[in-house]
């Protein structure tokens, strides 16, 4: 990996799912590392030791051992500049938790599944260019 690029990374418990993601934004995304995971445990160790590469985090929501509210609060607090997006099939607007790191900034962007694979990376681009201008 080219220490210019920014990684971005994809953690899911489904491998489908991370590598059709890792597949579509790698291919529309240039300047960026695209890394899957599908344990948030070894994503947030990952994270822990290359935080200054990290330009955001994609997580969806229900995963063993660690959900993704708990692992994209504790990547903010390792970096708070770091962007990250929340995808999940399940309904979460009425999700106190949810709703509280919507407003701290904990979650910069929610995405609802199933989400097409251009409205993805436009919302990936979106969130890499917002990294870079901070």
């Amino acid at each position: 990996m080219a220490s210019s690029k920014k990684i971005v990374s994809i953690v899911d418990d489904e491998t489908d799912i991370t590598k059709l993601f890792q597949y579509a934004i790698s291919a529309s995304i240039h300047g960026v590392s695209v890394i899957t995971f599908n344990d948030p445990i070894m994503a947030l160790e990952h994270f822990t030791d290359n935080k200054k590469k990290y330009s955001l985090v994609i997580s969806d929501l229900r995963m063993p051992n660690l959900n993704g509210l708990e692992l994209l609060k504790k990547v903010k607090q390792l970096k708070p500049s770091v962007r990250t997006i929340l995808i999940s099939a399940y309904e979460v607007d009425e999700d106190q938790v949810f709703q509280d790191y919507m407003k701290q900034g904990i979650i910069n962007l929610f995405v609802k599944k199933p989400i097409g694979l251009p409205e993805l990376c436009q919302e990936v681009a979106n969130q890499v260019q917002g990294y870079q201008s901070t």
